[in-house]
């Protein structure tokens, strides 16, 4: 309950008449001082001598007074109306400061009774304003809760934090966006529990992969004395409106979706390998540059596969996560025509014109230009560059444990480019000294128990698997990254 000092005041002005609207408007008194208002009426503080227009005054005009409750009958309708009788000159001098310079919240009209047609009594001067209806036993608590709540200022609707506009609106209007709406009639759909919302999921799906295609490098717009590494940036800007309506997508599904369809999610990444591939084997007219002309996508699903894990994480859906890590994707090769399967880290692949031509060609001298411009575009506060390096890390030992029965001889896995910038703290894989924190995250690994892990990282130790170079990538070996000795020890 609030202390007397804080508790909030409101004065009740009522008709005594008949005596059953007298009882309730005191009953009302009473239960609101019971939880934590301090209450004002003439019942319990008008005493014989004082002038009760003087109080009805003071009460109505006092600024300490935060609420004044009408209490809305035919009596006092009729007598404010007719401006006879103490209703009518308490409403006077009430409609004398609602007309003029008191708070327009300060008034609150309470239903307390109703004509045969069921229209409700309110005097003329109050008639336009939203009412309290306690008139009706079936909804008298649900509306006495948003009395309580208007008192306190404890709305059961609050403004949300105002965020940034739709990519769409911040997006150069010279690129159209396929996807456009899309993700809100989907959280329209998840959010009214509509049966045909995987339909429009599986919409935006295909809509998000024929939106690829108004990125691409054609030949035409290859013009004289153009770079292609120029134009190769030039489009990874274009782009990045299509990667924050995907990470807008995925935060609606995998927040108003009960059960998320993992299935569609991996047929749909499927196909953006496919996509992918289908260009890299494509014959460009010679002087086109073609080993470049698909370096932009190279890196959108890069980033994409990022941020992808990174809201994944986000939403702890690290079982949905690990079965897409540990999935193999199975698409049609175009250049030995047959249908084979690929690990995750065909998202993972060098954008050469940036990391080799456009280095050399500006002398930048940058260890990784595909990281520099990771961090240039991580603007989404929720998703930083900290948290995209810690994934980054991650899905580097992922593909780590995936091989780790090999001896790699060459390096077939993830590249963390990232981490071009440092990173020494891996809060993620560091909480696995909690069990608790294990069982969510051994999806990630494809294990069950604790023992498992540790063989696992043992081995990649004895095969010497976590051998990338550290000059140009720094980020914790697998050793420091993940210590066997304290790995679920904490209950």
């Amino acid at each position: 309950m609030a202390s007397s000092t804080d508790a909030p005041k409101v004065f009740i002005s009522y008709s005594w008449k008949p005596l059953v609207n007298k009882q309730k408007s005191i009953a009302l008194a009473e239960r609101l001082e019971n939880e934590g208002v301090k209450v004002l009426i003439d019942e319990w503080d008008l005493a014989e001598g004082q002038d009760k227009y003087q109080f009805m005054e003071q009460m109505v005009n006092n600024p300490e007074v935060k609420k004044v409750l009408i209490i809305c009958n035919k009596d006092y309708a009729d007598k404010a109306n007719s401006k006879s009788g103490g209703v009518g000159i308490e409403s006077l001098i009430i409609s004398d400061e609602v007309y003029s310079k008191v708070d327009q919240t300060k008034f609150i009209p309470i239903i307390f009774e109703r004509n045969s047609d069921g229209n409700e009594f309110v005097p003329t001067f109050i008639k336009s304003r939203i009412y309290i209806d306690l008139s009706d036993d079936e909804i008298f608590e649900e509306e006495y809760e948003k009395l309580m709540r208007n008192i306190f200022d404890k709305p059961a609707s609050k403004r949300p934090p105002r965020g940034i506009p739709p990519s769409y609106i911040l997006q150069d209007d010279s690129t159209f966006l396929r996807t456009l709406h899309k993700v809100q009639t989907i959280r329209g759909a998840l959010v009214n529990e509509k049966k045909n919302a995987q339909v429009f999921i599986d919409d935006y799906y295909s809509t998000f992969i024929e939106a690829l295609v108004d990125f691409e490098i054609n030949t035409e717009s290859l013009k004289e004395g153009l770079n292609i590494d120029d134009i190769v940036i030039s489009k990874i800007d274009e782009i990045k409106i299509l990667r924050n309506d995907f990470v807008a997508f995925l935060e609606i599904i995998l927040t108003y979706s009960d059960v998320i369809n993992v299935d569609k999610l991996i047929s749909f990444l499927e196909k953006l390998v496919e996509f992918i591939i289908k260009r890299d084997f494509t014959d460009y007219p010679e002087g086109s540059r073609g080993r470049y002309m698909s370096d932009q996508y190279k890196f959108f699903f890069y980033e994409l596969f990022l941020y992808l894990t990174a809201v994944m994480i986000d939403k702890e859906k690290f079982k949905e996560l690990g079965e897409i890590l540990n999935s193999q994707f199975v698409i049609f090769n175009q250049r030995v025509l047959k249908t084979e399967s690929y690990d995750f880290f065909l998202f993972n692949q060098d954008v050469e014109s940036l990391n080799n031509l456009r280095n050399e060609r500006l002398q930048m001298r940058r260890l990784n230009l595909t990281a520099d411009i990771i961090k240039q575009r991580a603007d989404l506060s929720k998703y930083n560059f900290e948290k995209l390096r810690e994934c980054d890390v991650l899905l580097y030992f992922i593909s780590l444990i995936q091989n780790e029965s090999e001896v790699q001889l060459k390096w077939k896995g993830w590249i963390p480019h990232s981490t071009a910038y440092n990173i020494f703290n891996l809060p993620l894989l560091e909480r696995l000294i909690s069990k608790r924190h294990f069982e969510k995250l051994k999806y990630l690994f494809a294990v069950t128990t604790v023992e498992e892990l540790k063989l696992k990282v043992e081995r990649i130790n004895q095969i010497g698997a976590d051998k990338i170079e550290r000059v140009d990538y720094n980020f914790p070996n697998i050793n420091r990254a993940f210590n066997v000795k304290t790995i679920g020890t904490i209950s």
